[in-house]
């Protein structure tokens, strides 16, 4: 077989980048080992960062007392959660590098079973025009609070707005996206997506953007709106399009709110539109964030023999404060809040509050997509956070959950069904 000139001359490339690598293997690179260990070309095009997180958790539980007039739910059925105790919640190892304008990264979790389903991110992204473009597995662009870091989260979980509720476990997907900033002012990001993560077949579909404005991004003077929407239609061999809310933190009780396609019926639908508006101000110490999402689950119920769509509404405000003086970081890469490092060498301590709730709007005594044959599917939580940052890299987490899970009554009497929960959550967080 002959060799084309294309050929050779890629060859020849081949070779002069390996002899440029080879010639000055000590000078041409630094290694850093202050934060996270990093590796950098003298020149400033190549930069390859290394990175974990370990997150260990401990939990102690307040289950609720049944009423002996009316079947137990929730936290009220014997082991209907795990028992108190230890959580490994994660494990994270990564490298992100950038090569001129080509980037990539790679992130596993350790604590999250075995691989490839253990993936979290897996890109490679290039700058084209004034934006980036991202093919692999990453977040898709969803609300403020979906996109903030595990290590920069004010409570140890996520509210109703995310992957936590709305989005049921559709936080990490494959596809491709593009993403950027116009005049330092307005973010935008848009995907394309299966609805599936690694170690699945590519399946199902998932369109979905987000913009956001920040008028004016000072430390401790930042104003952020957004708006995002997107659209799950998945297949037989792809994620469902569900909401399940969890109360009581990651290890308490899930609730469901409703499952597309699961009424049945000839159409055979089974999609989940969703649309949510984001805002949030920091104002020295304090950072105020709120979220409003407004999802559509097709073809979750029968009523009379015909088929019936739900929607559910999820909400969060939020409250935080650096007692310490600190004051949160703006990540305008991202469109999120971040954590400073503490100013004291005791540390920063910042306490939190949030109130979130959701609920599906459709349930009824004659409509049941929530299958509780009731006449309301709702849960709201009120959460108390103490937040301790020793140094960079280290931080500990007190979390207190009071919940309410309410399904309202079965017809017979009128007295509402509650399921009220209350959970104590320790957490020692490792990162670089």
């Amino acid at each position: 077989m002959s060799v084309g000139p294309t050929h050779t001359a890629l060859k020849y490339c081949a070779l002069v980048l390996f002899m440029g690598i080879t010639i000055d293997p000590v000078f041409a690179f630094t290694f850093e080992t202050k934060g996270s260990p990093t590796i950098k070309s003298k020149d400033g095009n190549f930069a390859m960062v290394f990175g974990a997180r370990a997150h260990l958790d401990v939990h102690a539980f307040n289950d609720d007392k049944s009423n002996p007039a009316y079947p137990p739910f929730g936290s009220q059925v014997p082991n209907s959660h795990p028992e108190d105790g230890f959580n490994f919640r994660r494990g994270y190892t990564d490298v992100t590098a950038r090569f001129y304008d080509l980037s990539f990264k790679f992130q596993n979790d350790f604590a999250a079973g075995t691989f490839p389903g253990s993936l979290r991110e897996a890109w490679v992204a290039a700058k084209l025009g004034p934006g980036q473009l991202m093919i692999g597995q990453f977040k898709p662009f969803r609300s403020m609070e979906e996109l903030t870091s595990s290590n920069e989260i004010t409570m140890m979980e996520r509210p109703s707005t995310t992957s936590s509720g709305i989005y049921s476990g559709r936080q990490w997907m494959m596809g491709m996206g593009y993403k950027g900033i116009f005049a330092d002012q307005l973010g935008y990001a848009v995907d394309i997506m299966s609805v599936a993560h690694a170690g699945m077949p590519i399946a199902g579909a998932s369109y979905g953007g987000r913009l956001f404005w920040v008028p004016f991004a000072e430390e401790g003077n930042t104003l952020h709106f957004g708006f995002s929407c997107s659209r799950d239609d998945p297949s037989s061999e792809s994620l469902p399009a569900k909401v399940v809310d969890v109360y009581g933190g990651r290890r308490g009780i899930s609730k469901s709110l409703g499952i597309a396609g699961a009424g049945g019926g000839p159409s055979g639908a089974d999609s989940q539109t969703t649309w949510e508006v984001e805002a949030a101000y920091s104002i020295g110490p304090v950072t105020l964030q709120g979220e409003y999402a407004n999802s559509r689950l097709d073809n979750t119920h029968l009523v009379a023999g015909g088929q019936k769509d739900s929607t559910i509404q999820a909400y969060y405000v939020q409250a935080g404060w650096f007692v310490t003086g600190e004051r949160s970081i703006y990540r305008k890469e991202r469109g999120a809040f971040g954590k400073p490092k503490p100013i004291s060498k005791w540390g920063a301590l910042e306490l939190a509050v949030r109130y979130d709730l959701a609920e599906n709007m459709s349930q009824s005594l004659a409509a049941d997509p929530c299958g509780t044959g009731t006449s309301k599917c709702q849960v709201q939580i009120i959460t108390l956070g103490a937040n301790w940052y020793v140094r960079q890299g280290l931080r500990f987490m007190l979390n207190y959950y009071m919940t309410e899970a309410g399904i309202g009554h079965g017809g017979n009497s009128p007295t509402d069904r509650r399921d009220n929960l209350s959970v104590i959550s320790f957490r020692t967080q490792l990162s670089f």
